[in-house]
């Protein structure tokens, strides 16, 4: 595995934790840089372990950086994306990828042109706990698959970027997203048809939402998410003879992930065992692994184009739109 030298762009919550992950790997995922709006927010986030840049730009200009993880905020993400790729850098890119659909089209295409690694950070599917579900559902613990239901909330009501139309906020863009890359994932198909109702802010974005995708295959998805409720964080799965419960389904927490079956021979818990490591180190070696591909199996870009789709629907149908979108 070719080892990487990382630059990050943003010194947020995100970001931080993302560096803890890298640290787990150091020797395959080395930390060179940190871009931010200011110098000294570079500085303090370096705290002497890598170079600080006083700008965006100069730290996708680093010579050393290799491949870019952008943790900025959701309207920010296409743009610098695209100067990321334009600049010879490989992208991890925060979820959501792009504003919309259309706006992902353009980052693919930049991509595609100047031949680097994407990935939309979708960190949970990079956890090998979803290969051992897949195989339970392949030799039918519970049947057939009916209905699969997802939920992320949590309560946050003063937080600008999740109030603000213009940062692309919402709980569905922030949280929601995950549940329903989940419901796309279980059924393996893109919904035919989706529903969305939403309780809106007052900047006319989602505060609360639930949403409901008919799958090809029969499968019926439904979502829960908020920004101003009690935390929740759930999936499950119902099929025809049992069902099966995933604990903290989004982090895989090591020594917390599991499966709790419910089916004919009664309830039982499968831990998902692993070797330690947290989901952000997990992302950074899927990107390792898969650099020369430039893109992974985990979330490829017909993957992220299938979400932003559906994310578009879903806005749309709750009457969200971003300015000038109509």
């Amino acid at each position: 595995m070719t080892a990487l030298r990382w630059g990050i762009l943003g010194t947020g919550g995100i970001a931080r934790k993302f560096v803890d992950g890298l640290r787990m790997i150091a020797d395959r995922c080395p930390i060179v840089a940190v871009g931010s709006r200011t110098l000294l927010s570079a500085q303090s986030f370096a705290a002497g372990t890598m170079r600080a840049h006083g700008t965006y730009q100069a730290l996708i200009d680093d010579p050393e950086v290799d491949v870019v993880y952008i943790a900025l905020l959701n309207h920010q993400h296409a743009e610098w994306s695209i100067r990321a790729a334009e600049a010879g850098k490989h992208v991890l890119c925060e979820k959501p990828a792009a504003m919309t659909a259309r706006e992902l089209e353009s980052v693919l295409s930049v991509v595609k042109k100047a031949n680097t690694f994407f990935m939309e950070g979708f960190l949970y599917r990079c956890h090998p706990r979803w290969a051992e579900l897949r195989q339970l559902l392949t030799v039918g613990v519970i049947g057939e698959v009916r209905i699969a239901h997802a939920t992320f909330c949590f309560n946050a009501p003063n937080v600008p970027r999740l109030l603000t139309k213009a940062m692309g906020g919402g709980a569905l863009m922030d949280v929601g997203c995950y549940p329903i890359s989940w419901l796309r994932w279980i059924a393996g198909a893109e919904p035919s048809t989706t529903t969305c109702i939403a309780t809106l802010g007052g900047d006319g974005v989602d505060i609360s939402a639930s949403a409901t995708l008919h799958f090809p295959n029969g499968v019926i998805g439904t979502v829960y998410t908020s920004c101003v409720a009690h935390r929740q964080v759930t999936a499950s799965l119902i099929g025809s003879t049992g069902r099966i419960d995933i604990i903290e389904p989004w982090r895989s927490t090591p020594g917390e992930a599991a499966f709790i079956i419910t089916n004919q021979n009664g309830t039982q818990t499968i831990p998902c065992l692993d070797d330690g490591l947290n989901t952000y180190a997990r992302e950074a070696l899927t990107v390792a692994a898969h650099i020369h591909e430039r893109q992974a199996p985990m979330m490829n870009w017909n993957d992220s184009r299938g979400q932003a789709h559906c994310l578009d629907a879903l806005r749309h149908q709750a009457n969200i739109w971003w300015d000038g979108e109509k």
